[in-house]
């Protein structure tokens, strides 16, 4: 810790705190250095360093035994570095500076710092008051207590006998005579804390410095200083406790223990070890080399009457910059090796290239056959998948040959039958007997009626064919008519064309008259001909239009009734499966969820996302038996609550996906609960024994068509367990027994009896009956198993649906007959109505056209009117024998409907007669087959047994083939299986170790060998091709693996070992190149951190220089003088320049030697204690820092140093002069030795110190 002092704008200095030069040297947070001859930058990412690279490290740099501290304020720890044996002294650096170190005031307040690094970066700037004081040895404020001299003792060392001295904490001054003894006591702290002889400027070697007084018979010398070891800082407190005291023995005698010593509080020794001593002063921070810390009078003597250049190594040395320096230097040369060693180190790795890459090409080779291997694995699996399949294809073609199965079980039926056949008795003849005598007489019967009915129709007949043959006589007169109306009208036609031909030229208006009447009674003869046959047209159509209309009746009636059976059976149909439990509208009685989550596994089983069976709810599956009715509902209460509603699920994939649906559909926890069963447990039921003979259980009351279901009830409700009974009496008689005082249940497995009629149970436990009463009601939710009948229903709504569809299309047919009759009826109507009008309009035309020929002035020549009246007769003719024809057909028509029932009636009776005959037709060949082919039916029995028998034997083998055929099987799935695992293990290890440079994961394992749940959870794969096929491609993929190994020729045969060489020689390869590009990585960071320490030295080394010139002047100023401090660094000069009287400029000097003796003392303690501001020992010694001061000056120098030392309670100071300092008051801080005066004599030797005593 430094001081600088700096003058406010108020005219006061200010005391500013600011780092040392050991906190100036801090290092990037990631980088570290060590000052030793191998200095390499730390590389936390790699965990290396320079030292792990090879290169010889030079040697370490030692300093002045100064020592660094661990801040809070630091990211990272001081870093030690353990010297070799012989070395004296650790050495550290410490790590990187912390960013935004805090700035605290000084005490005259706020402060600003002239600090290169202050501006530049708040890491590096100085504040007042600093947080650091705390955390540097014995802080400013608090007494000291570590480090500082709290007594020194000599014996037999130079002019002492023996000498005790107990200095105080802060400000100690020894005076005395010269020749008493005082700078004995600086050489024996020198020697003492590890100086050198040398050192002490007494002596060349230690046994110099023993006291010559004490004789031959003197042992050597003994030294002890002893320590504070308080506070935080104390080394070792735990051992050493509150001091410590270092002694060193100086041996005269041959054999004698020349060395150190370190003593515990209780001067009980620890350790003997010079590491320990060095390890004390580095942690104490005690520098007994540096002369600023200890300046003896050689030095005081020689400082300003030096050199320049010596003055300037003084400063450096003092301020361990050159120690710095020096580290710094082998730091470079360090560097220098690293790179040389980097490119020795890149030529000699091209050899261990090339035998890698070597290496790597055979081990790919073995990779490579390693992908020939998993394609012959794969192909060993698909063999044995297809030697499975082939294995399944026997066994479905012996499971699909089922004709000796089915052939055997029809040859049952056919031998059952003949065997019934046997069985017949003489009843059974009888009856038959009877049925045929019924028959006879039924059909006797049947002969009357059809006789008498055939004489009703031919009697009937009769009319009828006498009625017809008169219309064929009118139908032939009418014929006749006709023939002679027309021929009339010829010859009309004829006279009427003479009359045109004879007149010639007679008025036109009368031939056009003659011509329309001729038009006229042709148009109207034609229209006349189409009458009647439109009327008979008519009275056809409306005939078949009246025929229809009972028909169209008769069909919607029949209509009617069938939808009416329609609608009736859906209903009983409906109820019957309400009744049953079917249906998803019943699910809701089991829960009110039931129902939603139904539907959502049916929607997720349709999308596959299911991977095994999943059933429910349970009572879906629950009917009763039908005729057990009465115990539906204490076999319900029996299962218990919370079993109709669940939903069975195989694995936990689908437990997980159901759980998640029923949250979706938001069931409650106890809305639809899950059940996880077996795999194995869903194809086929539990072999549950059969209940005791008169006894039901709720498995014979209840019918559960899904095994998953049945299952589950008997896991978890213990169906088979839960006896049923009409009542307690009933329950007990059938299932109680009582022996020697002990009550058990009969029946084995019967755990629970319930009973009628409210649901009452007792069981039996520990030889007692134990009576449980069923407090809550009971109900029924599952169905009646109404199988049979629903079933029926269906068969009898599809054929009534079959039915209707026929009904309707009858009815279209009649309706569309109906319709077409209708239609040509008013069609014929519409016809004979405008033929009617034509002929009205054509005889009143005609009747006008004859009136006007009439009234005419010229008749004709010749007279048609016989004519006329021919065709008038042979009209009124046809027109009567029409009349007589329609009346003939009504008659006809009116006896059709009584001939038509007979023959109805007669066509019925023969129907019945020939089902009769029929019927004795199979009575009398079932009385022949009794009578006459008994020995016929025995032998067929006989025959028959003996087919059954064959086929039962063809069946046994058959089985034994199915059998043998299913081993084939098992055994085939087994190996494939097994061979299917060995194929997926071995490429997951190929593509393992393909992604971990071919060596498994760590922690990653394999089975070698399956478990049969692993085997089970393989699914089968189906193989594209036969055995043989994968069979022959095996063995040529083996042979190409043999030929690959014969033709690659490579060094190793086995893969492992040309691995692990490949590999050694990969890692061997990768450890090189990682040296070197460690090498390269820190001899760039050594070189950028060696720059940048290079940067920042160069500013601390400006920065003491400015304290230590400031400190210079102040000092000054205290006499009325002023002064500066010129460095030149590259030249490595220090010069003084001293302005007697800062008043006074022409006083000014810059040779020293020109300044008397006092002002050259006063201005080398001024010097001096400018530099040892920057210092941190906890203690300072000057010898003789006053010579040559007048008196005067001595005075401001006194009190300057009693001042300074004061302040710095934290420190102490021990000044040696031989003036006298009666002037000084002693107190708790300052304490006086006076050395009593040497004992002069005239014996050899001169003066001698002869007492131990002090004078106050």
């Amino acid at each position: 810790m430094v001081k600088r002092k700096q003058k406010s704008s108020e005219g006061h200095y200010q005391i500013i705190i600011m780092p040392t030069q050991k906190r100036v040297l801090d290092l990037d947070e990631k980088e570290g250095m060590e000052i030793e001859g191998v200095g390499v930058a730390h590389d936390k990412e790699n965990g290396m360093n320079g030292k792990g690279l090879g290169g010889g490290g030079g040697k370490r740099v030692r300093g002045g035994g100064r020592k660094s501290y661990q801040d809070d304020d630091y990211d990272d720890g001081d870093e030690y570095q353990q010297g070799e044996e012989g070395d004296e002294q650790r050495r550290l650096m410490p790590q990187a500076s912390p960013p935004n170190r805090k700035r605290s005031k000084a005490r005259g307040g706020d402060s600003s710092s002239s600090h290169p690094e202050a501006a530049s970066d708040s890491s590096s700037s100085h504040v007042v008051n600093s947080p650091l004081r705390d955390r540097h040895l014995n802080p400013k404020g608090t007494p000291a207590e570590a480090g500082i001299i709290h007594e020194v003792y000599v014996e037999n060392f130079m002019c002492h006998r023996k000498l005790s001295v107990k200095l105080c904490r802060n400000v100690n001054f020894i005076h005395g005579q010269n020749g008493s003894g005082k700078s004995a006591i600086l050489a024996a702290i020198q020697v003492c804390l590890g100086a050198g002889a040398r050192r002490t400027h007494r002596a060349r070697n230690l046994r110099d410095l023993v006291r010559k007084e004490a004789g031959a018979d003197c042992p050597g010398a003994r030294l002890r200083v002893t320590l504070l070891n308080g506070g935080a800082d104390g080394y070792m407190p735990d051992l050493y406790g509150e001091y410590i005291t270092v002694e060193r023995l100086i041996s005269l005698r041959p054999g004698g223990f020349n060395g150190y010593k370190l003593l515990d509080s209780n001067m009980k020794e620890r350790s003997r070890s010079k590491k320990d001593l060095d390890a004390m002063l580095d942690q104490l921070n005690i520098q007994v080399e540096n002369p600023v810390a200890v300046l003896d009078q050689e030095e005081a003597k020689k400082f300003l009457t030096g050199k320049e250049e010596d003055k300037y190594a003084f400063f450096v040395k003092a301020t361990e910059l050159e120690r710095l320096d020096r580290a710094y230097a082998s730091v470079q040369d360090n560097i220098l090796e690293q790179q040389a060693l980097q490119e020795r180190a890149r030529e000699g790795v091209g050899g261990a290239i090339e035998n890698t890459k070597r290496l790597k090409m055979e081990w790919e080779q073995f990779r490579e056959l390693d992908k020939l291997e998993m394609e012959a694995q794969e192909l060993r699996a698909m063999y044995g998948w297809s030697c499975h399949r082939e294995f399944m294809e026997q066994l479905d073609e012996e499971m699909k040959a089922q004709k000796y199965s089915k052939a055997l079980e029809k040859r049952r039926v056919e031998l059952a039958t003949a065997e019934q056949s046997l069985d017949v008795t003489d009843d059974q003849e009888i009856e038959l007997k009877k049925e045929m005598e019924s028959l006879t007489e039924e059909a006797s019967d049947a002969a009357e009626s059809k006789t008498r009915l055939e004489n009703e129709v031919r009697d009937a007949s009769i009319p009828v064919k006498s009625k017809e043959r008169e219309r064929s006589l009118l139908a032939r007169e009418l014929a006749q008519e006709k023939k002679k109306r027309d021929s009339a009208v010829r010859r009309l036609e004829q006279a009427r064309r003479q009359i045109l031909e004879s007149q010639g030229n007679v008025a036109e208006e009368e031939r056009a008259r003659t011509r329309k009447i001729a038009q006229t009674e042709a148009d109207l003869a034609r229209a006349k001909e189409q009458v009647e046959p439109l009327r008979e047209e008519v009275a056809i159509h409306l005939r078949k239009y009246q025929e229809i209309e009972p028909a169209l009746a008769q069909t919607k009636e029949t209509l009617d009734g069938t939808m009416k059976q329609l609608v009736a059976v859906q209903q009983k149909l409906t109820a019957m499966q309400q009744e049953s439990g079917e249906g998803r509208a019943a699910l809701a009685v089991f829960g009110s969820k039931c129902k939603a989550l139904y539907e959502a596994v049916q929607r997720a089983t349709k999308a596959n996302k299911f991977q095994g069976p999943v059933a429910g709810p349970v009572g879906m599956y629950v009917k009763v038996v039908r005729g057990k009715e009465k115990y539906a509902k204490i076999a319900e209460l029996a299962i218990g609550s919370g079993a109709l509603d669940r939903f069975i699920v195989t694995c936990h994939e689908d437990f997980q996906l159901l759980n998640k649906l029923r949250r979706e559909i938001g069931c409650g926890p106890r809305d639809c609960p899950l059940y996880r069963i077996h795999p194995k447990s869903t194809k086929q039921r539990y072999d549950i024994p059969a209940p005791p003979p008169g006894v039901e259980t709720v498995t014979s009351v209840l019918n559960v068509e899904n095994a998953m279901a049945f299952n589950m009830l008997v896991d978890l409700a213990k169906i088979d367990t839960s006896a049923l009974a009409d009542s307690k009496e009933i329950s007990e008689e059938a299932l109680l027994s009582r022996e020697n005082g002990r009550s058990f249940i009969k029946g084995g497995r019967i755990g629970k009896v319930y009973f009628l009629p409210k649901g009452d149970h007792w069981e039996a436990k520990g030889g007692n009956v134990m009576m449980v009463s069923n407090d809550r009601g009971m109900k029924q939710t599952v169905g009646v198993d109404r199988s049979a009948a629903i079933e029926s229903a269906k068969h009898e709504l599809k054929a009534l649906q079959q039915e209707l569809v026929r009904n309707q299309e009858e009815q279209k047919g009649v309706n569309d007959a109906s319709y077409q009759h209708k239609k040509a009826w008013n069609d014929a109507k519409a016809n004979y109505s405008k033929v009617s009008s034509r002929i009205k309009n054509m005889e009143e035309i005609l009747g006008k056209l004859r009136d006007e020929a009439e009234t005419s002035e010229e008749a004709p020549t010749i007279d048609t009117t016989e004519y006329e009246n021919d065709i008038q007769e042979a009209e009124t003719a046809v027109q009567d024998l029409k009349k007589k024809e329609a009346a003939v057909v009504q008659e006809i028509e009116s006896l059709q409907p009584g001939l038509n029932e007979l023959r109805k009636q007669l066509e019925e009776v023969d129907t019945r007669n020939s089902r009769i005959l029929e019927d004795m037709e199979i009575v009398e060949a079932k009385l022949e087959d009794i009578v006459n082919h008994q020995t016929q039916r025995m032998e067929m029995v006989e025959k028959i047994r003996a087919k059954v028998q064959q086929l039962d034997d063809a069946v046994t083998k058959q089985e034994d083939n199915v059998a043998e055929i299913k081993g084939r099987v098992s055994e085939a799935l087994a190996g494939a299986r097994k061979m299917q695992f060995d194929y997926n293990r071995d490429i997951r290890m190929f593509e393992l170790k393909k992604k971990n440079g071919g060596e498994l994961p760590h922690g990653e394992e394999l089975e070698l060998e399956p478990s049969e749940n692993d085997l089970e959870e393989i699914d089968i794969v189906d193989p594209g091709n036969d055995s043989k096929f994968y069979k022959t491609k095996l063995q040529n993929k083996l042979r190409k693996i043999e030929q690959e190994k014969q033709r690659r020729n490579m060094s190793e045969s086995d893969p492992v070992v040309a691995r692990d060489k490949y590999f050694r020689a990969r890692k061997d390869l990768d450890s090189k190149m990682e040296q070197i590009h460690a090498i390269e990585r820190n001899t760039k960071a050594l070189t950028k951190d060696l720059k940048e320490r290079r940067a920042r030295w160069r500013d601390f080394r400006r920065h003491i220089a400015e304290l230590t010139n400031l400190g210079f002047d102040e000092m000054l100023n205290k006499k009325g003088s002023a002064g500066e401090v010129e460095f030149d660094h590259e030249a490595g000069r220090l010069n003084l320049i001293v302005q007697k009287s800062n008043t006074d400029a022409h006083s000014q000097t810059k040779d020293v030697k020109a300044l008397s003796g006092g002002e050259r003392s006063f201005a080398t303690l001024s010097l001096l204690l400018a530099i040892g501001e920057s210092l941190e020992t906890p203690f300072r010694v000057m010898d003789e820092f006053d010579v040559f001061l007048d008196p005067v000056a001595r005075k401001i120098a006194m009190e300057n140093l009693v001042r300074v030392a004061k302040e710095m309670d934290h420190r102490q100071f021990i000044f040696i002069t031989p003036q006298d300092v009666s002037n000084l008051q002693t107190d708790q801080k300052l304490r006086i030795f006076k050395m009593k005066p040497p004992v002069r004599n005239d014996s050899v030797g001169g003066a001698q110190q002869q007492t131990l005593n002090f004078e106050s």
